[in-house]
This record gives C-alpha cells, sequence and structure tokens, in this order.
C-alpha cells in the first residue's frame, strides 16, 4: 500500500478556497469535498470549512443546508497579504525589491493604476 505524501501547512485550506472561489454560488460541504476530486473524508472537509470560518477567511449560510461562501475574492485576498507583508517589514526594501522585479508590461500597468489614482483623488 502507497501512501500519498502530506500536504504542506495550509495547503488543504488552499485548496477548499479555491474551490469556493471558482464556484458561482456557494457550496456544502459535500460539494466541496466532490470538486476537491479526491478521497477525503466528509469530516475533514468540514473541520477545515469550520476553521476557515473561525478565521474569517468564509462564511456559513445556515438557512437550508449549511452552504459556505469566501469572504474575499483572491484579489481582495491577495491585496491584504500584500498589505500586512509591508506592514511586517521594511517597507521601502519591500517596495523596492517588488518593484524592481516587475515585467515591463506589469510596470506599466502599475503607473496607469497610480495615475488613475492620482486624477481620482
Amino acid at each position: 500500500m502507497t501512501r500519498r505524501a502530506r500536504r504542506a501547512a495550509g495547503q488543504l485550506e488552499a485548496e477548499v478556497l479555491s474551490v469556493l472561489r471558482a464556484a458561482p454560488v456557494p457550496l456544502t460541504p459535500s460539494q466541496v469535498q466532490v470538486a476537491l476530486g479526491e478521497p477525503l473524508a466528509y469530516n475533514t472537509v468540514h473541520t477545515i470549512l469550520s476553521r476557515l470560518c473561525e478565521k474569517g477567511s468564509v462564511c456559513r449560510d445556515l438557512e437550508g443546508r449549511s452552504t459556505y461562501a469566501p469572504t474575499q475574492t483572491a484579489d481582495e485576498w491577495a491585496a491584504d497579504q500584500m498589505r500586512a507583508i509591508l506592514d511586517g517589514g521594511d517597507r521601502m526594501a519591500i517596495l523596492h525589491r517588488f518593484v524592481t522585479s516587475l515585467s515591463p508590461q506589469d510596470e506599466e500597468d502599475l503607473r496607469t493604476l497610480l495615475r488613475e489614482e492620482d486624477s481620482a483623488g
């Protein structure tokens, strides 16, 4: 009998969030279990959803069958992570490293966004 490699910490939570973000409507734990496409126990999926609720990453609707939906889009989550990283370190060094690693297209996109924000504010 071969054993599956153990997931990295937080990997299953990320996979569950990815499934929920890709869904057009909130999902039940059973629907999440099927969407993950691998043999996971229902209790495991339910536990992950409960943990994500406690962290505020997912909200649960208790009307009818319990369904779950992400509280943020992937873009909102990524922006929050970027802000947290900036808040936790040397902002100028982090920004410098980030900006100097951008592709020319990403750099132009960032300049466009900054100009739009400047003219709107």
